[in-house]
């Protein structure tokens, strides 16, 4: 199976998004800090960091 690194950064957004909204508004509501909600948004900023290097490794083949 062949996987895009289009994919991969979608995904990685998804997850900033998802987790990283939910956090925000926790906080701000709040002012509670949730340490799944912030290790959501570190692994999907890894994710993300890791793709596009993935991509720009690729692309200089």
């Amino acid at each position: 199976m062949k996987v895009n690194a289009k994919y991969l950064i979608q995904l990685a957004g998804l997850i900033i998004l998802i987790f990283g909204g939910t956090f925000l508004i926790v906080y701000s509501q709040t002012g509670e800090v949730l340490v799944d909600q912030l290790i959501g948004v570190t692994i999907g900023v890894v994710l993300l960091i890791a793709s596009l290097i993935w991509r720009m490794v690729k692309k200089s083949d």
